[in-house]
């Protein structure tokens, strides 16, 4: 009789326990559930702005794109359109400049009709590069240019002499050249005087007093053909003087000068 009722306490004792055990369950599981839930909650809490933050810059994007892509296309277009303006007026530029060359050149040939064998010469160095006064041309002994040879521009106004004669090149004094010395015809009697180079194309005429040379007389060069080398700007004297000084100034600027003529002597 006493076994048994160990066996029955047993029993119950081990039943007890099994509820125990699944009470103990039962509240893990609901523990688990409402925290996963409110973890849940709040995830969803922090995140929704984020997704939503998400969602409208990807949309911003999205509808955006096109207009940021077509601005692009725009800038770009203009960058290029630009671009094409700086190169058609570039190559305007060009044209009008090789135009101009062209009807300078022209006219140069078209007003040396002289005897003369000339050879055209392009300016390689001008005054302020050059020594005072002087170029120097691209036109040499391979072209039968010689020292002494008499240079010409625009055609018909005496500017010069060759002084040095190289293969391909030649150095041209001009006549204005401070201290240069020129045989000119001046005024209407066509009075043969030496004129003086001042340096900058400027001239200057010792005359007596009694001659009349008045400002705006023409200065030529002695030559079978007709030349301007200068015309009068102004006469200077003292009432005390015996001599006058008339100034004048070569017609043709050096500094634009592109062109010249070498006159080739006849003894070649």
């Amino acid at each position: 009789m006493n076994f048994r009722q160990r066996n029955n306490n047993f029993s119950t004792k081990n039943n007890a326990n099994k509820k125990k055990y699944l009470q103990i369950i039962i509240v893990i599981i609901l523990i688990l559930f409402f925290s996963v839930s409110f973890t849940r909650n709040i995830l969803f809490s922090v995140g929704a702005p984020i997704w939503a933050i998400k969602n409208n810059v990807i949309s911003f994007f999205k509808g955006n794109i096109n207009i940021f892509t077509s601005k692009l296309s725009l800038i770009n277009e203009n960058i290029l359109l630009k671009e094409q303006m700086k190169l058609q007026e570039k190559n305007s530029a060009l044209y009008d400049i090789l135009k101009k060359e062209n009807e300078d050149l022209k006219n140069v040939l078209n007003r040396s009709k002289m005897s003369q064998k000339l050879i055209l010469g392009s300016v390689l160095v001008k005054p302020f590069l050059s020594a005072y006064d002087t170029l120097i041309v691209d036109i040499g002994k391979s072209n039968g240019v010689a020292v002494g040879d008499k240079v010409l521009a625009d055609g018909d106004v005496y500017i010069g002499y060759v002084s040095e004669v190289y293969d391909k090149t030649s150095k041209v004094v001009l006549y204005s050249a401070p201290g240069e010395k020129v045989q000119i015809l001046i005024g209407n009697n066509n009075i043969e005087k030496e004129a003086v180079g001042l340096g900058g194309g400027n001239f200057s005429v010792e005359m007596p007093r009694e001659i009349d040379i008045k400002e705006g007389d023409s200065i030529v060069i002695p030559s079978i053909s007709p030349n301007i080398f200068g015309v009068v700007e102004k006469v200077v004297f003292k009432e005390s003087d015996s001599f006058q000084n008339i100034l004048f100034k070569s017609p043709v600027n050096i500094s634009e000068l592109k062109w010249v003529e070498i006159i080739i002597s006849a003894k070649k």
